[in-house]
């Protein structure tokens, strides 16, 4: 299960990254792949949330979920064509990064 969950946050990551490369040649199929990264990180998200310490309004969890909710808003506006679409997008994956900043790691891992 942990190597499914690493391969799902990888190609959500790099969905997101190659879709913003094509919306900034104003490719219309980039808001589509980059709309797919972004579901799929709101699943890996969704996997890795913890249950009991949700039950138990642990903060770090509700901020979780409201990150996951947020990115949420964003995959929505830009099915509903919302004019601010892409700064709801800019600040939803600046929430993720800062909310699940241990999952970035320059360390080595030994």
């Amino acid at each position: 299960m942990s190597k499914i969950r690493s391969i799902l946050y990888t190609l959500a990551t790099i969905l997101i990254i190659i879709g913003a490369l094509f919306i900034l040649q104003d490719d219309a199929i980039g808001i589509l792949i980059l709309v797919v990264g972004l579901v799929l990180n709101i699943i890996y998200r969704a996997i890795n949330l913890n249950g009991n310490k949700l039950k138990t309004f642990n903060w770090l969890e509700l901020l979780k979920l409201g990150s996951m909710l947020f990115m949420g808003t964003a995959c929505l506006s830009f099915v509903l064509d919302i004019d601010q679409k892409f700064n709801l997008l800019i600040l939803a994956i600046v929430i993720d990064l800062l909310v699940n900043m241990k999952e970035i790691s320059f360390k080595k891992r030994a």
